[in-house]
């Protein structure tokens, strides 16, 4: 166990093979690398623990499982003692939103599915663990 993490626990996840969703720093780190100019850049944003919740939960589930409104609530807010409410989740998800296409992925990431849920729309999606 290294700083209470233990083996096998997850550490974050890598989108498309180029941007890391670290879990425990709390941001998006994206690696481009420019072969031409033999050249990489980083850049990287912060997210809210409320964010890192939410994209988490949708990462973690099946690949094109929507993610009822009512998990994402209860597991974003409710769980951690915060009220939850419609308007939070849409402003969460609109924000996350603009976090994610800041980091080069497209607007549609995350789709919406009317009156149910959310997912993560076709984009490779790894799981990273601790070792």
């Amino acid at each position: 166990m290294l700083m209470g993490i233990m083996k096998g626990e997850i550490y974050g996840f890598l989108i498309d093979e180029e941007i890391l969703f670290d879990i425990n720093k709390k941001r998006l780190i994206r690696f481009s690398d420019d072969t031409e100019l033999r050249a990489v850049t980083i850049s990287a944003v912060s997210l809210s623990v409320n964010l890192v919740r939410l994209l988490t939960l949708l990462l973690t589930s099946e690949k094109g499982v929507v993610v009822s409104k009512n998990d994402i609530l209860n597991n974003v807010w409710e769980d951690n003692n915060l009220s939850s409410s419609s308007q939070r989740l849409w402003h969460a998800i609109n924000e996350l939103r603009r976090k994610l296409m800041a980091m080069g992925l497209s607007s549609d990431f995350i789709s919406s599915v009317r009156d149910s849920g959310y997912f993560i729309n076709n984009h490779k999606v790894t799981p990273l663990f601790y070792g």
